[in-house]
């Protein structure tokens, strides 16, 4: 499943054994290619990965009423089955992955190699099993049609290039995957809209997420959640 064309200079697309880190995660990711931008971020979250999942439990709690509500408003519109390939692009410190059904395949990616290490501690303590990645979005070190779903929670707008990390997480996707994106709402931008849309073309103005997706997308839905503060962005690859 993993592409090493994806992520090293050579070598032929097809099955191949990327290198593991001492903390057992997979290494994928082109530094000498990397955005400034995405460089910058790994930096970033690097700094603060050792406090980051209290931090993030206490601010979920006080803007949206709780961390399973907030992780449960999004990935109650997942569908998964037991034995189907899961990728969470932007793990993080894997607290959406525990709340998935069982017996489903996990993979997890992320910027930060200290935010993963993270992860893989907390995995151990939830008895979770799951393949954690570190790469960047918009270079997913992946063979096309791999996932049975994928799915972002949270900073794609942050991404050095958002539009080519949403086209990377349907080009991973098998055909009639659904795919689900989610992230803060721009306040700068907002309009007043209906908090559920059915995005037909043709309708103005639209959520930037919403011009970023390729035509011919499958079921998109297009909604306002969390009091209007994120969106959920759901369709299936065609």
């Amino acid at each position: 499943m993993f592409d090493s064309t994806r992520f090293s200079g050579d070598g032929e697309a097809g099955a191949y054994s990327p290198p593991r880190t001492e903390d057992g995660f997979v290494y994928a990711i082109r530094p000498q290619e990397m955005r400034l931008s995405n460089a910058r971020a790994m930096a970033l979250y690097d700094r603060i990965a050792r406090f980051h999942a209290v931090s993030n439990r206490l601010y979920l709690k006080l803007r949206f009423g709780g961390e399973i509500h907030y992780r449960w408003t999004f990935l109650s519109q997942l569908d998964v089955r037991r034995g189907e390939r899961v990728l969470e692009v932007s793990v993080g410190t894997g607290g959406n992955l525990p709340l998935l059904p069982a017996g489903a395949h996990l993979y997890g990616l992320d910027l930060s190699p200290a935010m993963l290490r993270q992860a893989a501690r907390h995995l151990r303590e939830w008895g979770t099993e799951a393949e954690l990645i570190h790469g960047e979005a918009e270079h997913l070190p992946f063979r096309g049609d791999t996932f049975d779903c994928v799915y972002h929670i949270g900073g794609l707008s942050e991404f050095g290039d958002p539009a080519l990390a949403l086209r990377e997480m349907i080009r991973v996707a098998k055909s009639g995957t659904r795919i689900l994106v989610a992230d803060e709402v721009d306040r700068r931008t907002r309009v007043r809209r209906p908090r559920i849309s059915l995005a037909k073309p043709g309708d103005l103005p639209r959520p930037d997420v919403l011009r970023m997706l390729p035509a011919g997308m499958l079921d998109v839905r297009y909604e306002e959640v969390c009091k209007g503060l994120m969106y959920r962005l759901t369709f299936r690859k065609p």
